[in-house]
């Protein structure tokens, strides 16, 4: 493809594609998509934010009658109803645009595996190169639909988020940090480390929230876990006072997709605030500030975090919590290092469980297990890029003992005998660590929940059902 068609496409995603966005994964039976049931990928992030602007600019009708155009919807979306079925739309825009053509034709087709492909008919409406000053005013199209985008996630998620203060902590004076409504009962979702410091004291602190308006309650403590450095507290308020935020999905996250922290930091004596970055790195893992195990798949991003971040919501483009901002790191001693937050998969979980329960319990597989290196490959005459962990202890009675997993009878100090099984999978998720495990089991299940465990054992590989038990003070 010549430079030439690249910026044609560039600029029938600024004009057009952006009507068409919601329709590429509707089902063969739908006529229309509307705004509300699109969720924007890292992929079409584009697309979605320059939505408002092309809305404004564009118009569009279609020749079928079949197939009308509702105006009252937020994005215009036209799907055929059987596979190879077409549509022929007219895409315009006002001549005061500048440089831009102002019309083109296409139709829009249904493929067999669903997708919608949008067909321009005859000679492609840019058939030369674009100037510098067009290039320049598509960039600053794309520039202005963005900042619009973000300020509707101000306008749409700000009013979720409050600022947290505990009172009433003696000499070591006032801790603040932030946190968001999770549902419109009044349950709020901080940091555990910031509604229960670990210094001790004879009466606990008052945990007080002010909301955007400015509305101050005083909050009451539901649970916290210190493992995922999640806790819940409730305040009792009006309805108009409680503004839940949307959840996202925190496994269908790339690195490279926007990532916004909403917070309140420096305290009360600053305001509400929003930086913006992108998820700079997946799958890794840090100490809560509170427990003793890693938080798994944490969330890094480049997105500024400072003191009162803490316990605030990380957003994507769609305005979805995918995180909550946890911490971060710095070689400066200052805070504008790399974020971390936990991911709002495991944060789900939690949640749920505090507040039904006051506390949330994590599955027990009951082992210890040793890393295949590649020193023990021709050690134990494995294939050469044998993946997994090797077995080295199970607990008398817990779940791997009854489940039949052996372990292998040999020493850090002597090495592996070989008699031990190799966890390579659980439930047809590849396992090469423990961080691997931890973040499967941590992640996607629960106490109770039977699980599929491949285990190699003398060179063959073998499934094991498993019947996870509780943590309690123990972990895998």
């Amino acid at each position: 493809m010549n430079s030439s068609n690249l910026k044609y496409f560039a600029l029938l995603s600024a004009l057009a594609l952006t009507l068409l966005a919601a329709a590429c994964t509707a089902d063969n039976d739908k006529a229309a998509v509307s705004n509300e049931s699109a969720q924007p990928t890292s992929e079409s992030a584009f697309l979605d934010a320059a939505q408002a602007a092309s809305d404004e600019a564009a118009g569009m009708t279609t020749t079928d009658p079949e197939h009308p155009v509702n105006e009252d919807q937020d994005r215009i979306a036209i799907v055929p109803n059987e596979v190879d079925d077409t549509i022929t739309l007219t895409f315009t825009q006002p001549d005061d645009v500048g440089s831009l053509p102002t019309s083109f034709t296409g139709t829009v087709k249904l493929n067999d595996d669903d997708s919608v492909e949008l067909v321009i008919e005859g000679d492609a409406p840019f058939e030369d190169e674009l100037s510098i000053p067009q290039i320049e005013e598509i960039a600053a199209l794309e520039r202005e639909a963005w900042e619009l985008r973000l300020s509707d996630i101000w306008e749409e998620s700000i009013e979720g988020v409050v600022l947290i203060e505990l009172e009433n902590i003696g000499f070591f004076g006032s801790g603040t940090g932030a946190g968001w409504f999770w549902d419109d009962k009044g349950h709020i979702v901080t940091n555990y480390h910031v509604v229960r410091p670990s210094t001790n004291f004879v009466t606990p602190p008052t945990i007080v929230v002010e909301t955007f308006e400015g509305d101050i309650f005083e909050a009451e403590f539901i649970g916290g876990d210190p493992i995922a450095d999640i806790a819940v507290i409730k305040i009792e308020a009006e309805p108009r006072a409680i503004n839940p935020l949307s959840i996202g999905d925190s496994a269908e996250l790339k690195p490279g997709m926007t990532a916004i922290a909403l917070g309140h930091p420096f305290g009360a004596d600053q305001a509400f605030s929003m930086t913006h970055g992108i998820i700079s790195g997946l799958s890794r893992s840090i100490q809560s500030q509170a427990g003793s195990i890693p938080i798994p798949a944490v969330i890094q991003t480049d997105a500024d975090m400072n003191p009162g971040n803490s316990g605030g919501p990380l957003l994507n483009s769609a305005g979805q919590v995918i995180g909550v901002n946890t911490q971060i790191r710095s070689l400066s001693n200052t805070n504008s290092g790399v974020g971390f937050a936990t991911p709002i998969n495991l944060v789900r979980r939690v949640v749920n469980n505090l507040i039904d329960h006051g506390s949330h319990e994590y599955p027990l597989i009951g082992i210890s297990s040793w890393v295949i290196t590649s020193s023990w490959i021709e050690r134990l005459d494995l294939d050469e890029d044998q993946k997994g962990l090797l077995v080295t202890a199970v607990s008398p009675d817990g779940p791997a003992d009854k489940a039949g997993i052996r372990p292998d009878t040999g020493t850090r100090s002597s090495g592996p005998t070989g008699d031990g099984d190799i966890i390579v999978s659980i439930d047809n998720v590849r396992i090469e660590d423990l961080y691997d495990l931890r973040s499967y089991i941590m992640l996607n299940t629960s106490p109770g929940d039977t699980i599929i465990i491949e285990i190699l054992r003398n060179n063959k590989t073998i499934p094991i059902s498993l019947t996870l038990g509780a943590w309690g003070d123990q972990f895998n």
